[in-house]
């Protein structure tokens, strides 16, 4: 029996999933009826079968069903779990489904697809990509439904901090991972030192393709072409057809390296579609206008300002290597903003080469698969190095109504908070009990705290003659420790500071 080792990425477009062995790197193929590439559409239908059972097709097959019955079609699912209690009414189940139900049912299909040479006893370790901002609930939810479909899940990384185990050669340098896909925009400043690969700091935003897509349709096709689009889809799930028609002209205006524009037509052949016309021009001005450049700048300014505030402080004039990844690298226009951001010598908006990963680690096919491949790579070499990973978010505390600050963002290893006070009154109220809240926003009310756990303190250690006082720290091993102190009379009379109890909490599962 042996541990055979796995990376999904389950994108927001696409489903990526690698095998690594002793030897090689093994794309999984997860959908038969395409064009021969590895990424498979993140697309399930549900199909009512005449014997009364339920088929779950996936992938370009699931997207060909869905045009004749929208209905019972689910896409863009990574976009839907970032929103609370998503839930979708499907007739072929004669129910609602919710995110934990379809995930599970789509991993339960890469599964088979993954497993169906293994030999009986090896065990399918697998490592699940996700975003930086996805909260540790969703986080739960990703790794739950791969387990039950029947993975043991030993990890679940962020995408970007992923992408680096996929390089052919870890080399002491100072990297940025700029991984722009369809639904996040992540970014990560990784240092690699012997063999510690050091992630001093992550960011991310919901920033991708889709949203490009959307406003494509929505600020440059629709306002022209309302009639002609409408008329073309008319089911439950129309939106999500001109959206897909949009993208397919996206790609066809960057990805096959077409002319200035492209034509409708051209697209799906349907009447009235010669008079829809994309040009590179009206995207480019959309993007400018729209703000992208201006986002993705203040994302990396806010990246090496917390550097900047870290004991041993970096700026982008020290990084030594961009690995830039993700599908809207195809539009030249954020390669250009890279460029001028880093620098042309450091990177290349001209000579970057989609398809050229000699970077990368050979048996991946394109740069489609490093993010999988990186987090295979990850597991099979977790033994030989020492991985230490950002938290990327804020946390603090809430004592009844109030949230209190505590961690910043990307608080490096051994940053330890000054000591707070603790309501006295307010922690009778909770029953002795500290609820920890992750924050991605740097806003003033917490208005996206996202639950984290619950920290249950001993009401019988305390004197209570005077305000407990709770102290944070950021822990190598990315624990978070809570130190809850008391000030009490000591035997001479005078007044110290003396530890009452220690607790320490995983951020990151």
């Amino acid at each position: 029996m042996a541990d055979v080792f796995y990376g999904v990425d389950f994108g927001a477009c696409n489903i990526k999933c690698v095998r690594v062995g002793a030897k090689k790197f093994s794309p999984v193929r997860l959908d038969t009826t395409d064009n021969g590439s590895f990424h498979m559409p993140n697309a399930i239908f549900y199909d009512n079968t005449e014997d009364g059972d339920i088929q779950k097709i996936l992938g370009q097959r699931a997207l060909n069903r869905g045009a004749m019955e929208p209905e019972n079609l689910i896409v863009g699912l990574k976009r839907k779990l970032e929103e609370n209690s998503w839930r979708q009414f499907l007739p072929a189940l004669n129910r609602e489904a919710d995110a934990a139900e379809v995930v599970a049912d789509i991993f339960k299909k890469i599964f088979d697809a993954a497993t169906r040479n293994l030999r009986e006893g090896d065990v399918a370790c697998a490592a699940v990509t996700v975003p930086v901002i996805f909260t540790k609930s969703q986080r739960k939810l990703i790794a739950s439904a791969a387990e039950r479909a029947g993975f043991k899940v030993d990890g679940v990384v962020n995408e970007a901090f992923a992408t680096i185990f996929s390089a052919a050669a870890l080399d002491d340098s100072l990297n940025v991972v700029f991984d722009f896909g369809g639904s996040t925009l992540d970014v990560s400043v990784i240092k690699i030192t012997g063999n510690e690969v050091h992630e001093l700091a992550a960011t991310g935003i919901r920033l991708g393709g889709l949203d490009i897509d959307r406003d494509i349709l929505e600020k440059i096709l629709r306002p022209k072409f309302a009639d002609i689009l409408d008329a073309a889809w008319g089911g439950i799930n129309k939106d999500d057809f001109q959206t897909a028609f949009v993208r397919e002209m996206k790609e066809s205006l960057y990805v096959e390296d077409a002319d200035d524009e492209v034509c409708g037509e051209d697209i799906t052949g349907k009447q009235d579609f010669d008079k829809i016309i994309l040009a590179r021009a009206e995207v480019d001005e959309l993007l400018e206008r729209e703000g992208y450049g201006d986002k993705i700048r203040a994302l990396l300014d806010e990246l090496f300002d917390q550097l900047a505030e870290q004991e041993d402080c970096f700026t982008a004039a020290d990084v030594t290597k961009i690995w830039a990844v993700g599908g809207s690298l195809h539009i030249p226009y954020f390669r250009t903003l890279l460029e001028k951001y880093f620098g042309g010598e450091l990177f290349s908006a001209e000579d970057y080469d989609f398809e050229d990963i000699a970077d990368f680690i050979d048996g991946l096919e394109d740069k489609y698969l490093v993010v999988a491949g990186g987090a295979a790579n990850f597991l099979k070499r977790r033994n030989e190095v020492t991985a230490i990973n950002a938290i990327p978010y804020r946390v603090c505390y809430k004592l009844g109504e109030t949230f209190q600050p505590c961690l910043p963002k990307n608080s490096p290893a051994g940053f330890e908070t000054l000591a707070k006070n603790l309501d006295l009154s307010a922690l009778d109220s909770s029953g002795w009990k500290i609820e920890l809240y992750q924050s991605f926003r740097d806003d003033a009310n917490f208005s996206d705290a996202a639950y984290l756990e619950t920290v249950a303190l001993n009401p019988a250690l305390y004197e209570r003659k005077k305000p407990p006082q709770i102290r944070l720290k950021m822990m190598r091993d990315g624990r978070l420790r809570l130190r809850v102190s008391e000030q009490r009379t000591l035997d001479d009379g005078e007044f110290d500071s003396v530890l009452v109890e220690e607790l320490f909490v995983r951020l990151e599962d």
